[in-house]
């Protein structure tokens, strides 16, 4: 009776193990290190958008300052990563998916949102400069509905997430 037992709890616990094999169990890609200094792009942002500035041919007066977003900080590097490892740049993830996906992934609620992005870039000071000469990118660091940000730095591949969370 003890042998039948144990041969029964063998085979039982054998399929339990089995059945819980590597592909069936959801492994989250542990985040990449951020290579940026955050605070600087924050006081970088901060400080164009307390100055007013202009983008192509429209000028942006003063808007309120942002703060720091871990969740669009997350979304963000995580695309960066996207890009540098499937060496490509584009605001479309390699599976397709949005930004708007991106950050609702993330857990990011929003009721506006908006990306740059970046390559090449080799400091925090040098890719504000290329987002301030780009109208589209210039026009997402002025928009005064954007009151939170994130950024991600994989390599020279950076991506900026904004956002206002939905209340």
């Amino acid at each position: 009776m003890n042998k039948v037992f144990y041969a029964a709890c063998l085979v039982f616990l054998s399929g339990i193990f089995i059945s819980c094999s590597k592909n069936d169990i959801d492994f989250n890609e542990p985040t990449p290190k951020n290579n940026i200094d955050l605070q600087k792009l924050l006081e970088l942002v901060n400080n164009v958008r307390s100055e007013g500035t202009t983008c192509g041919s429209t000028y942006y007066p003063p808007v309120g300052s942002i703060v720091w977003n871990g969740k669009l900080e997350i979304a963000a590097l995580k695309h960066s990563k996207d890009m540098m490892d499937n060496n490509f740049f584009s605001h479309t993830s390699s599976n397709g998916d949005t930004f708007l996906t991106r950050i609702g992934d993330a857990g990011y609620i929003y009721s506006s949102a908006g990306e740059n992005i970046a390559m090449g870039y080799p400091s925090e000071e040098s890719v504000m400069n290329g987002w301030l000469t780009s109208q589209g990118h210039c026009a997402n660091i002025m928009n005064s509905s954007f009151t939170e940000m994130g950024v991600g730095r994989v390599e020279n591949y950076w991506t900026q997430n904004f956002g206002k969370p939905k209340e």
